[in-house]
């Protein structure tokens, strides 16, 4: 798929980015998936979410893959370790984004984070 750098720049975007980003590239029927308390959350709500601050200031991915599911449909698997600036905010999960193009736009379908675990004084 020749859109790799394009959606990987996309996810990261979805990480750091704005309100005004979020409105412009998630699908009208968009969920994000997310560990508790914010739960499963619909295009508004994510929206919403993002608009009252507390953003991630950092992310780094790793054991980045990338499934192409056709022409106009793919799927980003990897590992997220994001930051908001402080020690005590390090955050570390397995993610998957589900991608559709529309046109010449990729918006985001389903976004689904499983956070991983670290034991006391130790790396994931």
């Amino acid at each position: 798929m020749d859109n790799t750098k394009a959606l990987w720049q996309l996810e990261e975007q979805f990480w750091l980015g704005s309100s005004d980003f979020y409105s412009a590239t998630l699908a009208p029927d968009a969920l994000m998936v997310l560990p508790p308390p914010a739960g499963i959350l619909d295009r508004a709500a994510t929206i919403k979410s993002v608009s009252s601050g507390n953003r991630w200031g950092n992310v780094l991915f790793r054991d980045k893959q990338l499934v192409s599911a056709g022409p106009a449909a793919a799927v980003l698997v990897y590992v997220a370790s994001a930051d908001r600036g402080t020690p005590d905010s390090a955050y570390v999960a397995q993610c998957t984004s589900t991608y559709v193009c529309e046109g010449e736009q990729w918006l985001l379908v389903v976004h689904h984070q499983a956070p991983i675990v670290q034991a006391a004084g130790g790396h994931a």
